[in-house]
């Protein structure tokens, strides 16, 4: 009875995690929406900086122009989840609208 116990309460208590997880990412997503934006040379310089100094990231020739939002990203990655991982980032940084994920992978 007590393993029945046990797995009835790991899933309520997996099931709550993944809810307040989700409610979490809606949270972020909706408040950068609503977030003031930053000015062009400073969503550049954050942009960079965000991708460089990323231990997860090792991004060769990474070059990052960014016009009204509008983030054009190019340079080579190792692979596709690192491609993948630098879009995803910048996707609830403030004062990015839409990214142009133009990096290879080598």
């Amino acid at each position: 009875m007590s393993r029945i116990k046990f797995t009835i309460g790991f899933i309520s208590f997996c099931c709550l995690f993944l809810l307040a997880s989700a409610f979490k990412v809606s949270a972020a997503t909706h408040l950068a929406v609503v977030s003031s934006v930053a000015t062009q040379p400073n969503l550049q310089q954050s942009i960079t900086h965000e991708l460089r100094t990323n231990p997860n990231l090792k991004l060769e020739k990474l070059n990052v122009h960014v016009n009204d939002g509008d983030v054009e990203l190019k340079g080579e990655a190792n692979n596709g989840f690192e491609r993948a991982l630098a879009q995803k980032f910048l996707e609830n940084m403030d004062g990015v609208k839409i990214i142009h994920n133009k990096i290879s992978v080598i």
